[in-house]
């Protein structure tokens, strides 16, 4: 599952909501690509000249992806899963190159860098 953190807590984007987008068309995935709004996440895409998402770029990799809120799909029945944000995170990776540390206390900042950086 993919997971989400803002200013009113920590919610869960639910399973089934990570979707490849390359080449998405409106037509033939209507669903997805209505998803495609605030609070959705698009990963390895390009955008064209005019700022637009370039659904048919596979300059980055072929594997473009979006993940987004279960309310984003119309008609949904199951409700979202949310909580309080978070006092205290347990960051685990699968980090084969060292990069992080493998036991930190870490600052609010140095849990932004570690997460952003994968």
């Amino acid at each position: 599952d993919e997971h989400g953190w803002d200013d009113n807590g920590v919610f869960n984007f639910e399973g089934g909501c990570y979707a490849k987008v390359i080449n998405l068309d409106k037509d033939s995935e209507p669903d997805i690509y209505n998803a495609i709004t605030r609070d959705a996440l698009l990963e390895n895409v390009t955008l064209d000249k005019d700022g637009k998402i370039d659904f048919a770029d596979k300059s980055v990799t072929e594997n473009t992806r979006v993940s987004y809120p279960i309310n984003h799909i119309k008609n949904i029945v199951r409700p979202v899963s949310a909580a309080p944000a978070a006092k205290n995170v347990i960051f685990l990776s699968a980090d084969a190159f060292g990069v992080l540390p493998p036991v930190s206390i870490l600052t609010p900042e140095q849990t932004q860098y570690y997460f952003l950086s994968g």
